[in-house]
């Protein structure tokens, strides 16, 4: 490594840092702003609300890099090559025999080197923090939460009418179950006052891996001992069960009912959680029941953020020659060229993305013809560049 290697190195480290820094920051001012009340409501204080707020937005920095790791890279590159050009040190380089793509051959191996960054983002920390991702600016944790309808590995769809998740105990108010045909030959129907999730690491219940359904009514009777699917439960095996929160549970018949739906499956947002999940996670998803209304925009997202190192590269590739290509030294021009780049760019995903989410084509067309498309303009953009 030559020592304006290292100095291309070291440029585009401080560029890369500083787009960062700028674009995080009026993302978080904008934001803080707008939600001010909401942050408010649950902060009488200022220490409070200064320590919610330092925590609430250090959390979403992962999904704000995650959204723009690809513009940051390009924007820190088309700094870094136009100070070589103000600072007449690529002139000096071209005079002494360097080609062009040869100065720039730091900068291009720095984005390469940055999309690590933005893939171990994506597959150790939002999946880390997806729960808080998914939160509100009002929501300290110990409100309740809605409840969406899902289905689990045996077609069982749960369900509940309103915002009765406690995420506190796992819990959830007035929960109803519907049995299909081909589980027990007739439809059922189950509804509980209160459902209580045993996760399959519980320390002292029995049962494991599915929902106590407290102060249940069961439609039609006939459905009971169906093990190992409904089990119907005496006071003698309720021990090592979560006890009733109120005498009002004790009314009633008791259930297990053993689902691979889980609490955090039926509160998590239809839209949103996905984005935040690792690529293993996303595999399994596509072949778990509970998402059939979600799969193609599951698979959607699936592709694309697969290709996303190679498209976040293919947008710097087609931005270098705007700066190389003859647009002088005028630092705005360059970046305004490049964010009109940029913007075609992801106009371009998002209708493909469109597209396949209305079944025009299958949901790996909608990375692949966006790579493909601005791949090749890249290569034929690339003779462009003054040598």
């Amino acid at each position: 490594m030559t020592i304006l290697d290292r100095q291309r190195y070291w440029a585009y480290a401080k560029a890369y840092v500083i787009c960062f820094t700028s674009m995080t920051s009026l993302y978080v001012i904008i934001d803080a702003f707008t939600n001010l009340d909401e942050f408010t409501k649950i902060n009488d204080t200022p220490g409070k609300l200064a320590a919610f707020m330092s925590r609430y937005y250090a959390v979403r920095t992962t999904m704000i890099y995650d959204k723009l790791c690809g513009v940051i890279g390009m924007m820190a590159a088309i700094f870094t090559v136009t100070w070589v050009q103000r600072n007449n040190e690529l002139l000096a380089m071209l005079a002494a025999g360097i080609s062009a793509p040869r100065v720039i051959r730091p900068v291009m191996i720095s984005g390469a080197l940055v999309s690590t960054i933005a893939v171990a983002n994506q597959e150790l920390l939002l999946p880390r923090f997806a729960n808080e991702l998914q939160k509100y600016p009002d929501d300290d944790g110990r409100q309740l939460v809605r409840v969406y309808g899902r289905y689990d590995s045996n077609r069982v769809y749960l369900h509940s009418s309103g915002p009765f998740a406690d995420r506190n105990n796992l819990t959830i108010a007035n929960l109803y179950v519907t049995f299909p045909v081909s589980l027990f030959g007739v439809t059922g129907e189950m509804s509980s006052r209160m459902a209580y999730y045993i996760p399959p690491d519980h320390p002292t219940a029995p049962m494991k891996g599915g929902w106590l359904m407290r102060s249940a009514k069961l439609t039609p009777p006939s459905l009971t001992g169906t093990e190992p699917v409904l089990v119907k439960l005496d006071a003698k095996n309720l021990e090592g069960f979560p006890p009733p929160k109120n005498a009002s549970e004790e009314v009633g018949e008791v259930y297990f009912l053993q689902s691979s739906a889980n609490f955090f499956t039926l509160i998590r947002k239809p839209s949103e959680w996905y984005q935040f999940a690792g690529t293993a996670e996303l595999i399994t998803a596509l072949n778990d029941p509970s998402n059939e209304h979600e799969k193609k925009d599951i698979a959607i997202y699936l592709h694309q953020r697969n290709l996303r190192p190679g498209l976040a590269f293919a947008l710097m590739a087609l931005s270098m020659p705007l700066v190389l290509g003859g647009f002088a030294r005028n630092t705005y021009l360059n970046l305004g060229f490049s964010v009109a780049t940029s913007a075609a760019f992801y106009a371009s995903l998002f209708a493909c993305q469109y597209l396949a989410g209305h079944g025009i084509f299958r949901p790996e067309m909608s990375a692949w013809i966006p790579m493909i498309g601005f791949g090749t303009l890249a290569v034929a953009r690339w003779d462009k560049i003054k040598t």
